[in-house]
């Protein structure tokens, strides 16, 4: 890879950033520029990713070791603005980072989490197979060959969970009428034993994180009951009737579960678009998360129907680029194409658009666009009139809710609560591992820098990584992060293993067979005996 690549460290532990400078040098051949940033006010921080935009480097450290709900915030900040090229970003925790971070971490996007140590090979092996794939960096530890089938997890994000079902967020590919299981909070407090659930509907609009599509999926509660071959009618009756009743029951706990939680939902009902190449709303201003309001921040609209749909905002706002130029994006043509979008494509839609920065008044603006919901000001981009905007959209909706029929009873999750983060769980077959990669087949569509959540050989994840050459089952192969020192052994104790798997078997066949020779020996021996014990004895004619 030519050139040098500017490379970014968000945090304040000078040893760990020396760490990452010699191992860089130590273990590739890259040539990388590697500056610190780091700031420790929540304002300071979140204004961090306006030079992580305008800068563009090809790689982000991000450290949750201080201020950590602040700095997962500049990886979703990260991670759902659409920037011009991928930024590659890793979390880094230490020992005495809250476990729950490294969840959060990677339900924030991250591409790989790791727990900082002396030294970084790990780390910098991820990172250049993710820069270079082409470019076979060797790890050097033993790689062991298996069939071994298991369960995985894609990572998914609940919104919401209702009386019938759960609405999730998720890479996975899902199709209505698909039946998958799906790893909850509520399984884990057997609210209902069930994983099973069955896809009711998916859609790849108005989205609130930064996975590509959204189900809405039906609760089963209870495995349904497989009989037997030749199974007694009664009793298949029987079984079924009891399964009706666990049903029942279980609905009853969801039902109770709902009840219990359903003063702490909040639902940020109003959603705001800003189309500001400054960035104005993360430069010294509270965590754009923190407002009663889902707010996204895009410099341009490159994508206008994507962007629109994803979000589905009730309220736009748009700062003018002065002065106009042929390179300019933000300007009067821009909103032209975005009111005839919104005409032809979001017509029930109909949000309010705010112009800012423009000497042009609210009455021509309607006038030219011939959209009557706008309000042009020549002040530059104001947070506090977006914010109020935003306030008073929340209010008409929350007025119109009482007015027009009650929604049924949901509980909305916030995305820290630990019950927010859901898995997809899919079957795999793993062939070969080693403690830093491994490779497994399935027919599962995963995709390229995936991560998927593995329980064994022990707990950790792993990231996708492309591979040459497919068989009758797809292969994929994946770096192996997100795990400690101890997880660390535990796994090399594992793959050393699976090397010894073969001969102890072989040794214990060997075993077996010796013991049954001894065993078939021991038996004759004990019969002949038996038999010589049965004859008379001989008489000895001479003394006789």
């Amino acid at each position: 890879m030519a050139g040098k690549l500017l490379v970014f460290y968000l945090g304040n532990d000078e040893a760990y950033f020396k760490t990452l400078q010699r191992d860089f040098k130590k273990y590739t051949r890259f040539d990388i520029d590697l500056r610190q940033l780091y700031e420790s006010e929540e304002s300071k921080i979140q204004s961090l990713f306006v030079e992580i935009y305008k800068l563009n480097p090809v790689l982000v450290f991000i450290d949750y070791s201080n201020s950590s709900q602040d700095y997962l915030h500049i990886t979703r900040l990260i991670t759902r603005t659409p920037l011009e090229k991928k930024i590659i970003t890793v979390g880094l925790l230490d020992l005495l980072t809250p476990p729950e971070i490294l969840e959060e971490s990677i339900s924030a996007g991250v591409d790989f989490a790791h727990i900082k140590q002396s030294d970084a090979f790990d780390v910098i092996f991820d990172i250049s197979r993710s820069l270079s794939p082409q470019d076979k960096m060797q790890h050097g530890f033993a790689t062991a060959k298996l069939k071994e089938e298991i369960y995985v997890g894609v990572p998914a994000k609940v919104g919401y969970i209702e009386q019938q079902g759960i609405h999730i967020e998720t890479d996975y590919p899902l199709s209505k009428g698909d039946r998958v299981r799906l790893k909850t909070h509520l399984n884990d407090k057997k609210v209902f034993p069930s994983q099973e659930v069955f896809i009711q509907a998916t859609s790849k609009s108005n989205l609130f994180y930064q996975f590509k599509q959204n189900a809405d999926a039906q609760f089963l509660f209870v495995d349904e009951f497989i009989a037997p071959e030749g199974m007694d009618p009664d009793d298949l009756e029987s079984k079924k009737l009891d399964r009706m009743d666990s049903i029942d029951r279980y609905k009853k706990e969801l039902q109770k579960w709902i009840d219990d939680n359903l003063s702490r939902s909040l639902e940020k009902k109003a959603k705001v678009l800003v189309v500001d190449q400054d960035f104005t709303f993360y430069l010294d201003q509270k965590r754009t998360d923190k407002h009663p309001y889902t707010i996204r921040c895009v410099p341009f609209l490159s994508d206008m129907h994507g962007e629109l749909d994803r979000l589905r905002p009730q309220v736009i706002a748009v700062s003018l680029e002065k002065p106009e130029t042929p390179t300019t994006k933000n300007n009067v043509q821009m909103l032209l194409n975005l009111v005839g979008v919104l005409k032809a494509q979001f017509a029930e839609l109909s949000p309010f658009i705010v112009i800012f920065n423009t000497e042009t008044g609210s009455k021509e603006f309607q006038t030219l666009l011939s959209y009557d919901h706008v309000m042009a000001t020549e002040a530059p981009f104001s947070v506090d009139v977006m914010v109020r905007m935003a306030e008073i959209f929340e209010k008409k909706m929350k007025k119109a809710q009482v007015i027009g029929v009650k929604d049924e009873e949901k509980v909305f999750i916030k995305k820290t609560n630990l019950a927010s983060n859901a898995h997809i769980m899919i079957s795999i077959n793993i062939t070969k591992i080693s403690e830093t990669d491994i490779f497994f087949e399935s027919d599962a569509p995963f995709s390229e820098n995936m991560n998927l959540k593995f329980s064994f050989p022990v707990n950790m994840y792993v990231n996708i990584v492309p591979i040459k050459g497919q068989g009758k089952v797809p292969e994929y192969h994946g770096l192996i992060h997100a795990l400690g020192e101890s997880d660390k052994m535990e796994l090399r104790r594992f793959v050393n293993s699976v090397f010894f798997r073969e001969h102890d078997q072989k040794l214990q066949s060997e075993s077996a067979e010796f013991k049954k020779l001894n065993e078939k020996k021991l038996a004759e021996r004990q019969e002949k005996e038996a038999l010589d014990a049965a004859q008379p004895p001989e008489i000895d004619k001479k003394g006789a």
